[in-house]
């Protein structure tokens, strides 16, 4: 993000009364777009902090009359959020970083060269910070209402379902709107027939094999592991069901793998080709095969509305970013990195002896597990960071404002979590590799970055996996600027 964007959204008080100390700073910070305002006079500034609350205070403690943690106490009472930055003489520097806890982001020699540039530099780190929180506690926020909507819509839904009352079309496909995924449109069709038996068996085509992704009301035996490779010389096996009619060779493999008499199914099409079947071994009443017909509406909406915006950036396994996304990300964040001199990490994660997994257990237990591991890196991050998956058997993790120590924390975090998880349908232990650049320390371009990142991964790769490195520096390398670790 470039905080230049936004900056006209970010009320900036300064309180000196040096007027030149003031008016620099002031022409500084406006020329950026904020909205600063300045103040020698305790009282204006005390009576425009109550009207309208500053996002950062600039306090001048030399030319105050009063104790410096007072004049913070009074403004923190009016607003806990307000950020402090202190313009003190040199010999006073130590005494006000004890402030911390007084919302103090940064302490500054007030008579240090270029100050009022620095003390744009420092707006900018604050105002990039606030802005990240405000933007993740909107989103929370905005979630956990559609959350509970969804929870009391779904409520409603089960209570309509069980009862003989006919309910409207547009009830029941307002429900089906509210989902954000087809496993959640899915689940929420489950929902709808309470008791009725499902398994969904989704057409891969690369593969020709239908496979159970998602089930309800029957038994776990049932549906884990169930799949089905069409015959090669069954050249009419989509078109059957393209015309409502369940291939003779999967309804037979299917009464014999359930011991049950009949098999139902009902087809998903999605722009004339076969997306996949639900199969039930009880019969379909018109009340279901209509709820269906609701569902599938709803289903091809999704598709059509998720494949151009995600399409471009998204992992279709793992939901995270994919190689091109991380390469624009890379590229925007190291810019954003020597704008405001703040560290940017990548971690380099591989999953170790994939290729012999893979080969051993076959491609769907490769799958399930670049899936777990997936979720432990998720589980494992903060909000900010950007989670891709660069290649097959490789995750690239972006890390902002992050520091090569504070990395490998992270990557150390993640080793612990996956040590700990138990991988119940394959029975294998699943350990990773991890590689850890950091530019300006380590590094000084966005290529360095990212292929030190890589060169530390497959030199750790190499010396027997679940291990992490942190890429050395060349003798020659010079750093843009200092990093505090």
């Amino acid at each position: 993000m470039n905080i230049r964007d936004f900056s006209n959204e970010f009320l900036i008080s300064i309180f000196s009364q040096d007027a030149d100390l003031g008016a620099e700073i002031k022409l500084s910070l406006s020329e950026a777009r904020y909205q600063t305002f300045y103040f020698a006079d305790h009282a204006d500034f005390s009576l425009r902090m109550q009207i309208s609350p500053s996002h950062i205070v600039i306090i001048d403690v030399e030319t105050l009359i009063i104790a410096a943690h007072e004049l913070i106490e009074n403004v923190l009472k009016i607003s806990s959020e307000v950020q402090f930055i202190i313009l003190t003489p040199a010999d006073k520097l130590a005494a006000f970083k004890q402030y911390r806890k007084y919302n103090v982001a940064f302490v500054a020699d007030r008579k240090m060269p270029e100050l009022a540039g620095a003390m744009l530099m420092s707006a900018d780190l604050i105002c990039e910070k606030l802005y990240r929180t405000y933007q993740n506690e909107q989103i929370f926020e905005a979630y956990q209402t559609e959350k509970d909507q969804h929870q009391a819509l779904q409520k409603k839904q089960i209570e309509a379902s069980a009862s003989p009352v006919v309910r409207p079309y547009q009830s029941r496909i307002s429900v089906y709107k509210l989902a954000e995924s087809k496993e959640q449109l899915l689940d929420q069709f489950y929902q709808a027939t309470p008791t009725q038996s499902w398994m969904y068996l989704k057409l891969v085509p690369t593969i020709q094999t239908m496979i159970c992704v998602s089930s309800a009301n029957v038994p776990e035996n049932w549906s884990e592991g169930l799949s089905y490779k069409i015959p090669q010389k069954d050249k009419t096996f989509v078109d059957q069901i393209l015309l409502g009619m369940l291939p003779e060779n999967l309804h037979v493999y299917l009464k014999n793998k359930f011991s049950v008499e009949q098999i139902k199914f009902l087809p998903l099409i999605i722009k004339k080709s076969v997306e996949g079947i639900l199969v039930s071994t009880q019969d379909i009443d018109a009340a279901v095969a209509e709820d269906f017909s609701l569902m599938s509406l709803i289903y091809e909406n999704l598709v059509h509305e998720s494949q151009p915006k995600f399409l471009d950036v998204e992992d279709s396994l793992t939901g995270f970013y994919n190689e091109l996304f991380y390469k624009r990300i890379l590229d925007k964040e190291i810019d954003r990195s020597k704008r405001t001199f703040s560290p940017l990490s990548v971690v380099k994660i591989k999953i170790d002896k994939f290729l012999e997994i893979e080969t051993s257990h076959g491609r769907l237990i490769a799958d399930e597990i670049v899936k777990k591991v997936a979720d432990q890196i998720k589980a494992t991050s903060r909000l900010p960071d950007y989670i891709c998956r660069t290649a097959e058997n490789e995750f690239s993790l972006v890390l902002t404002n992050c520091h090569r120590k504070g990395a490998a924390l992270r990557a150390e975090r993640l080793r612990q979590a996956l040590e700990a998880e138990k991988f119940s349908k394959s029975g294998l232990q699943i350990t990773v590799s991890q590689g850890i650049s950091e530019y300006p320390t380590l590094t000084g371009s966005i290529e360095e970055l990212n292929q030190s990142a890589t060169s530390a991964l497959k030199f750790i790769s190499e010396k027997g996996g679940n291990k992490i490195c942190i890429y050395k520096a060349q003798a020659a390398h010079t750093p843009d600027f200092t990093v505090t670790v």
